[in-house]
């Protein structure tokens, strides 16, 4: 566990998840960003992002993303709020941001202006409201100290401050595990627009310990908690009576809202030490008290990528680890993609996925659970919407969401990387003018002759079944991509932040686009920014940057 397609412009219908209540969005070809009347309820749309420009109405509510995912039918942008990990519970982090053309991307600054410092380190990645506090936006951020804070979208002001308990000086595991001290909020949270709620997941101890893992619901307008909230995870127990092993376990996965059940996932710490499971717990958002829990079958197997599980709107898919303790010729649940809907159940006879290397990708700590899937949809493929996953050793794998298709059921196998330890990463997915595309960061990337680089961009073409190769690689490192589209086809970058400096690279071929300018400091491995009204933001230790064509 160690750590050419284009759309058609007439009138489409999407799905989009809003809290817990289904809805159908139109999104015709009007002006981007002008879609959210006033007292109306404002969508954010599928997988792929929010909308730059326009004028936003007033009054309205944000909803949480959709399901369209990245290909096909772009996704409905009616709001620029960014609920959730990678924009929508896809996690394709594809934003749609029309005035972030590649001229004016060229021409990105910081914000000097914005200046938003808090205090405590920030593994998670910045989240947005549009309709903050006041009706004015906010950014949140969230740190291993326990604290969550709402910042003003203009000078980057604290709004509001609320602490979830103490964290935990040294996170108490066994035989000195882990490398995170203060022990407190790791993962990204998400926001149920609807409610005005967000949702965040830490550890809370006095002392050197963790005493007890805890689910958090707070009012975004005031920070203070829900009534109900919060819920004590490690009094949950798993199927077959399982007990949760609170010092053991680690909380680092981004948090997931489908259908207003709350999806929270756990692993270990770093150095595997303990008996931990991978566990996702499910939480009823509107009865906190109903709560449901699956623990893998082994030892380990932990499920902490930080980008967290995916959702095509049935559940969540999560990728899981290795199996850390016991060598059994018998597959647990270790290195597997696991489909897990509901109060947390999981049909074994199709919604789990694993190589048929599987035994040895445990004795390498080849974790599957190493990165974050991701949903795609391929127009002319079979099937058109496909999950995306790839393991720390390299490999790219298309999977059927609709049935995954137990050991070596893949549609797909791709050598992207090489080594047994070279991927751990949060993918992006996004089109551009020669199609489908999935980008993430890698160690050891197996570029296409006449690229190189940590970030590397995987082709998806259609087919029955579909194909995926390397597109093109640039120059990156630990740090997460996203990739903006003025349409969501056309003009697609993709960003990411290296070396604490901004880097834009054209979506086709990876081409620099922006050089990269200042220096934001302490933004932590596998972290990726946000795109809100033509700005790209991403959060550090103690501070979040931003920048905007100058």
């Amino acid at each position: 566990m160690s750590h050419g397609l284009t759309f058609p412009v007439r009138i489409l219908s999407l799905v989009s998840l809003v809290g817990s209540t289904l809805l159908v969005l139109n999104c015709s070809s009007g002006t981007p960003g002008q879609s959210s009347g006033a007292g109306g309820a404002t969508g954010t749309g599928g997988s792929g992002g929010g909308t730059a420009g326009g004028t936003p109405g007033t009054g309205g509510t944000p909803a949480t993303g959709g399901t369209s995912g990245a290909g096909g039918a772009p996704p409905a942008d009616t709001g620029q709020s960014v609920l959730t990990r990678n924009k929508h519970e896809t996690r394709d982090a594809f934003f749609t941001q029309p005035t972030l053309t590649k001229a004016m991307a060229a021409k990105m600054a910081l914000d000097a202006v914005f200046t938003a410092n808090f205090t405590g380190a920030m593994w998670a990645a910045p989240l947005y409201l549009e309709n903050g506090p006041n009706n004015k936006g906010v950014f949140f951020a969230v740190t291993t100290g326990n604290d969550v804070f709402a910042l003003d979208e203009t000078t980057g002001a604290i709004v509001w401050m609320h602490s979830i308990g103490m964290a935990s000086s040294n996170n108490g595991s066994v035989n000195g595990c882990g490398n995170i001290r203060p022990l407190g909020i790791l993962s990204t949270p998400v926001i149920d627009a609807a409610t005005r709620t967000i949702y965040v997941a830490g550890g809370v101890g006095a002392g050197a310990g963790i005493d007890r893992h805890e689910v958090h619901a707070l009012n975004v307008d005031t920070g203070l908690e829900r009534m109900g909230w919060p819920v004590n995870v490690s009094a949950l127990k798993g199927p077959g009576n399982v007990n949760f092993n609170t010092v053991a376990q680690n909380q680092r996965s981004a948090l997931s809202l489908v259908n207003g059940i709350l999806y929270v996932a756990y692993g270990g710490h770093v150095g595997d030490c303990g008996s931990y499971r991978g566990w996702v717990i499910a939480i009823n958002t509107a009865t906190p008290t109903q709560t449901g829990a699956w623990a893998t079958g082994g030892i380990g197997e932990a499920i902490w990528a930080a980008g967290g599980m995916a959702s095509n709107g049935n559940g969540v898919f999560a990728t899981t680890g290795n199996r850390t303790q016991g060598d059994s010729a018998t597959h647990a649940d270790s290195e597997e993609v696991v489909h897990v809907t509901g109060m947390a159940t999981v049909d074994r006879a199709t919604g789990i996925y694993f190589p048929s290397h599987w035994r040895t990708m445990d004795q390498q700590d080849a974790d599957f659970g190493a990165v974050s899937p991701v949903f795609i949809n391929v127009p002319g493929a079979t099937p058109a919407s496909l999950l995306a996953a790839v393991a720390k050793d390299g490999h790219f794998y298309l999977l059927n969401p609709a049935n995954l298709g137990g050991m070596a059921g893949h549609i797909a196998d791709v050598q992207i990387a090489n080594g047994a330890m070279a991927t751990k990463a949060t993918p992006a997915a996004y089109v551009s003018g020669t199609g489908v595309h999935v980008v993430l960061n890698s160690g050891g990337a197996a570029c296409p002759a006449g690229t190189s680089g940590g970030i590397i961009s995987i082709l998806v073409s259609p087919g029955a079944p579909p194909t995926a190769k390397a597109a093109w690689c640039a120059a990156g490192g630990d740090n997460s991509p996203i990739a903006t589209s003025t349409n969501g086809k056309d003009e697609t970058i993709v960003w990411y932040v290296n070396g604490g400096a901004l880097k834009g690279v054209d979506g086709d071929t990876g081409a620099a686009i922006f050089g990269g300018a200042g220096n934001c400091s302490g933004v932590r491995q596998w972290t990726s920014p946000i795109a809100v009204k033509g700005r790209i933001v991403v959060g550090g230790d103690g501070h979040l940057c931003s920048w905007s064509p100058h």
